[in-house]
């Protein structure tokens, strides 16, 4: 049961980061929540959190808030 439920949310983590990919280059808002809501899906919270924390200095990691962001997802 939990490893089907680890493949639900693979896929759909996979689906929301191409829907907001697809989105991304329209005029619809809330693509790019859908994109970092698909990376949570997919690789979990800790990992993206992490991975985030990589691709933004650590002082603009601090000015978004991103850790505060990431707990109340």
């Amino acid at each position: 049961m939990k490893e089907r439920s680890i493949k639900i949310h693979k896929i759909l983590g996979i689906i929301f980061i191409i829907v907001g990919i697809v989105f991304y280059f329209t005029p619809v808002p809330g693509t790019t929540f859908l994109i970092i809501l698909g990376f949570i899906w997919y690789k979990g919270k800790k990992k993206t959190t992490a991975f985030l924390k990589e691709v933004f200095s650590k002082k603009m990691y601090e000015s978004l808030k991103i850790k505060n962001i990431m707990k109340e997802i």
